[in-house]
C-alpha cells in the first residue's frame, strides 16, 4: 500500500476535512480525494463518509486502515532514523576501555557480533582496572567503558549491563575445600591473595563486607596481583584463596583444580556497567555501540 495514502488518511482525520488536509499538504482536495478512493478501490471498502457538518468521519473499515497507517508510518519513521545512524556510523574507530571480568569474559562475544553488523566500524579496546577505565572515560581516552564496580567518579554516567558474581576460591586440598560455607571469621590468619586496588572485582567484595564490620587491608594479603587470572593460577598453585569473578574460574571449577567456598551471610553478587560521559551520547558511534549492548544483553 502506497505510504503517501496512508498518510494522507491520517492527515484528513486529524484536520478533519479532506480540504483542511488539502491545505496541509499542500495538494489539491481532488488530489487528496483521488488517493482516498484509490485506496479505497484496493481495499474494496469505503473508508471515510461526510459527517453531517461535511467533516470526514471514518467507518469501522477506515477505523481498522486508520489504526493501521499510525503504527506503519511510525515504524517507517523509525526505520528512518535507523537507517540514518548506520549511514551515520558505517565507518570509524571506536575506543572501548574495560576493566578485566568485562574486557576478558563479556566483550569478546559482544564484539564479535557488532564487529559482524557494522564491519567498516574499527574498534580499539585497552584492559586495565576499573579505576583507570574511569580516569580514561573523563580525560577522553576513551568513548566507552565496562567496569565490574561502581566508581566514585562524578561526571561518570553508569548502566547496569548483566550480573556478575565474585567467589572464594580455594585449593582442592585447603580445609575449607571440604566445607560448602565458612563463616567471615575463617578468613583470619588465611594467605589472601587479593587484586589490586583500583580492580572492581576487590572493590565489590570489599564493600560486601561492609555489614560484616570486615575489612581487607594490604597487611591481610599474602600476594597482590593485577589480573583474575594470576589470582587463580596462584590459588590453583596452593599459594593461597583467593577472590575472583565466577566467570574468570567457570573452567577451573568444572574442572576441579579450584573448590567454591561460601561466605556466610556474604552477598557477593554484583553487576558489570557500562560507562561513559554524558556528552557523548552525541556522538553517532556512541550511540550505536550503546544501543547495541543494551539490546544483546536485555532481560
Amino acid at each position: 500500500m502506497n505510504l503517501d495514502y496512508l498518510h494522507t488518511l491520517v492527515s484528513v482525520i486529524e484536520h478533519g476535512s479532506l480540504s483542511a488536509a488539502a491545505r496541509a499538504k499542500r495538494i489539491s482536495q481532488p488530489a487528496v480525494t483521488k488517493q482516498i478512493q484509490r485506496m479505497e478501490s484496493e481495499l474494496g471498502l469505503t473508508l471515510l463518509v461526510r459527517g453531517p457538518k461535511r467533516q470526514a468521519e471514518l467507518t469501522p473499515a477506515g477505523e481498522r486502515v486508520l489504526a493501521f497507517a499510525r503504527e506503519t508510518l511510525s515504524r517507517y519513521e523509525e526505520l528512518e532514523r535507523e537507517l540514518g545512524v548506520l549511514k551515520a556510523v558505517g565507518q570509524g574507530t571506536l575506543v572501548l576501555a574495560a576493566s578485566t571480568i568485562p574486557g576478558e569474559y563479556v566483550l569478546p562475544a559482544l564484539l564479535a557480533a557488532f564487529r559482524e553488523e557494522y564491519p567498516r566500524i574499527r574498534v580499539e579496546m585497552s584492559v586495565s582496572d576499573t579505576a583507570d577505565v574511569a580516569t580514561k572515560l573523563l580525560e577522553d581516552e576513551a568513548d566507552v567503558g565496562m567496569i565490574g564496580s561502581r566508581p566514585r567518579r562524578p561526571g561518570l554516567r553508569l548502566e547496569r549491563l548483566v550480573g556478575d558474581e565474585v567467589i572464594l576460591a580455594v585449593p582442592p586440598g585447603h580445609a575449607m575445600a571440604e566445607r560448602t560455607s565458612v563463616g567471615i571469621d575463617n578468613l583470619r590468619n588465611q594467605r589472601l591473595i587479593l587484586r589490586e586496588q583500583g580492580s572492581g572485582t576487590r572493590r565489590s567484595v570489599e564493600e560486601a563486607l561492609v555489614p560484616s564490620g570486615t575489612t581487607l587491608s594490604q597487611e591481610d594479603a599474602a600476594l597482590i596481583l593485577g589480573s583474575s587470572q594470576a589470582v587463580l593460577q596462584a590459588v590453583e598453585q596452593g599459594l593461597g584463596i583467593g577472590f575472583l569473578s565466577a566467570r574468570a574460574a567457570e573452567a577451573a571449577l568444572a574442572d576441579g583444580r579450584v573448590v567454591r567456598v561460601s561466605l556466610e551471610g556474604i552477598d557477593l553478587r554484583r553487576d558489570l556497567y557500562l560507562a561513559y560521559v554524558p556528552e557523548r551520547l552525541g556522538d553517532p558511534l556512541v550511540g550505536r555501540f550503546l544501543k547495541f549492548a543494551r539490546e544483546r544483553f536485555a532481560e
